[in-house]
């Protein structure tokens, strides 16, 4: 990042800004093209990109979601139909 030009807010600063939503894939089509022009060119800026994107996939992969057990599901299920019962009680 240090190799780029400054200004106002320079090509660095607005890909670092929008970073994670390049990573998640939520920019248009405009700006992300814009983004990953930039990060093709920018050797500052690539290496930083490169460890976040590494950096999520890493966390993608430990992620692991797991159920409840199916007596503990079915007692939040009764515990929430009994208290909208009391609700509509009152």
């Amino acid at each position: 990042m240090t190799n780029c030009p400054s200004g106002e807010q320079s090509p660095c600063q607005r890909t670092m800004e929008k970073l994670y939503e390049f990573l998640d894939g939520e920019l248009t089509p405009d700006v992300d093209e814009q983004i990953r022009t930039h990060l093709a060119e920018c050797r500052g800026c690539f290496p930083h990109f490169e460890y976040e994107r590494v950096f999520l996939r890493f966390m993608e992969k430990r992620a692991v979601i797991e159920r409840a057990p199916i007596a503990l599901r079915r007692k939040i299920l009764s515990a929430l139909m009994n208290e909208e019962v009391a609700r509509s009680e009152e």
